[in-house]
């Protein structure tokens, strides 16, 4: 069981006033703190090495414990965390992955809370070359400075490697330098330069990287796949023009990849001939590889594309195109997993009913951090309940404990076939989460207040509800099996002030225990103990039959 804490909070009203007068002190202050900003924004290569900027890369960023941590611990995905850390650990090496499950877990929710993480550490910590559309690192730069005197030719050899737009901002640096045009294809006139070149590549302006995670799914989107490969995502800079913007919204999506944050939806529906143009930015091993007017360009990123049927859907023309893209296989979540997920889907169905809000996850969270006196309660064995339904009804080849690595020939071919199985549409379909959240948003509707305006949702409501599914008898039959076998371990293993010898025996044959034992029970295994005493009262009294039923008692009068 959960409780809830959900009010509608009242916001104070004001007056402001429409007019206000600002002395010329104050008006100094503004022009200063202004001119102190717009300084602090104008930054070059050698303000990064006077505060010790190292650099940033997605492999340092997916490796850092604390990093995986946060990924783990967040709650918009629960469960599968061997699985996550593999998908971290193909990422940094290689900068693409694919996931490959079943409909409706949360496949592609993981990689865009994933992308988003990512997105975020590199927000924090990133510069760029000024102008750059493809975020060239700024450490580029300072390596070239701190190698150049003991290595030139491999110092210069970096600087080739970069895009031409920041190869052309460090040749007019450098031309600067000796008041003539130079090249750094050509070693003679890098030379020229000399000694000069590490106080004039300290010049080279830099800028605070900001990228945003992008997501393309061809099934509503299929004219940005196209666009995908334009090129840059500043049209400005496509076109020859200048910018200030890292990201321009007028880009539209043109050239996403140069950002290197990308989630591709169900790769299996692009047709062959977009897969291989798409797979040529990627089919270098170590990451995204752009090729610009003939130029490699490698982008440091990130993109994870998701697929709900196995490789075998690809053509024989794509499996080689597809097999570039190590994958990892997405399994359902565990049974323990799952239960945590429907009491989230609970309280979130609350919150949005509650506090008359939009199903915002952000929003959903303000409420949920705001402590408040109302009090919603859900019992244990409802939750229970819907999360072994849909567990029966996932094929044993999806399931987390019978999941190994996608590089085992023997356990994707088992996954495969369970993946088949779920997508027949002559046996019972599986109970995916979106089906789970459909029910549970109509349970909490349906739910009228029981006690104090207080919504007290029980496994009777719940049953009431999942009898309009399409749920096999089956499912139903064994989760209940499995709530019993739940509540007479809690029995078993609990402190309960019960003195009755044979309770480890056979409680379907137990007749003496009194409605006082069972009202103990009820509020040990809910949790209910910290409620209020008139609404201890009323919950207990609402869940009593559940609790009957599922132990077969006979009361003693």
């Amino acid at each position: 069981m959960f409780h809830y804490d959900s009010d509608r909070s009242e916001q104070n009203e004001g007056s402001f006033p429409l007019f206000f007068s600002m002395s010329e002190k104050t008006m100094l202050k503004i022009n200063k703190a202004s001119l102190y900003f717009e300084s602090t924004m104008k930054k070059t290569v050698k303000d990064l090495i006077q505060q010790g900027y190292k650099g940033c890369t997605v492999r340092d960023i997916l490796t850092d414990p604390e990093f995986r941590q946060r990924v783990l611990e967040d709650k918009g995905v629960r469960g599968n965390d061997r699985v996550k850390e593999l998908v971290m650990d193909k990422l940094a090496v290689g900068g693409k992955v694919l996931l490959t499950g079943p409909t409706g877990e949360a496949k592609t929710l993981f990689a865009r809370l994933l992308l988003d993480y990512i997105v975020s550490d590199v927000n924090q910590k990133k510069y760029h070359i000024a102008g750059c559309p493809f975020l060239e690192d700024a450490y580029y730069v300072i390596e070239v400075i701190n190698n150049i005197k003991a290595n030139p030719f491999a110092s210069v050899s970096v600087l080739q490697s970069l895009c031409p737009y920041c190869r052309r901002t460090i040749e007019g640096i450098l031309g600067e330098e000796i008041s003539s045009e130079v090249s750094v294809d050509n070693i003679e006139e890098i030379m020229k330069v000399g000694k000069k070149i590490p106080v004039a590549l300290e010049k080279v302006p830099v800028e605070k990287t900001i990228v945003r995670r992008a997501q393309i799914d061809p099934r509503t989107d299929p004219e940005s796949l196209y666009m995908l490969i334009a090129g840059v995502e500043n049209l400005e800079v496509l076109l020859g023009g200048e910018t200030k913007e890292t990201f321009n919204p007028a880009a539209h999506k043109v050239g996403v990849l140069s950002q290197g944050f990308m989630v591709v939806n169900e790769i299996q529906r692009l047709p062959l001939s977009l897969l291989e143009a798409l797979m040529g930015f990627l089919e270098d091993p170590q990451g995204i590889k752009y090729n610009l007017l003939g130029q490699t360009i490698y982008v440091d990123g990130a993109i994870i594309f998701t697929s709900n049927a196995p490789l075998t859907v690809f053509g024989e023309e794509s499996q080689p195109i597809i097999n570039r893209v190590p994958e990892v296989l997405w399994p359902a979540r565990s049974v323990g997993e799952r239960i945590k997920i429907v009491a989230d889907m609970f309280r979130d169905h609350i919150v949005v009913s509650r506090q008359h809000v939009p199903p915002n996850p952000s929003v959903i969270r303000l409420f949920e951090l705001a402590g408040t006196d109302r009090k919603d309660v859900v019992s244990r064995l409802a939750v229970e309940f819907i999360a072994h339904v849909a567990s029966e009804s996932i094929p044993q080849g999806l399931q987390a404990e019978n999941v190994t690595r996608a590089e085992s020939r023997k356990a994707r071919a088992e996954f495969y076939a369970a993946l088949e199985e779920i997508h027949n549409p002559q046996k019972t379909p599986h109970i995916d989460l979106r089906t789970l959240n459909n029910a549970i948003g109509e349970i909490v509707i349906r739910a009228e207040p029981a006690f104090d305006d207080a919504k007290i949702i029980t496994l009777d409501s719940v049953r009431a509800t999942l009898d309009n599914y399409d749920i096999d008898t089956r499912y139903v039959n064994d989760a209940l099996q499995a709530l019993k076998m739940s509540l007479r371990a809690h029995i078993r293993e609990g402190k309960l002030s019960i003195s009755v010898e044979d309770v480890s025996a056979d409680l379907d044959r137990l007749t003496s225990l009194t409605p006082e034992q069972l009202d103990e029970i009820i509020i040990s295994y809910e949790g209910l103990k910290e409620l209020d005493a008139d609404l201890k009262k009323k919950v207990v009294e609402l869940l009593r039959p559940s609790y009957e039923q599922l132990l077969s008692l006979e009361f003693m009068q």
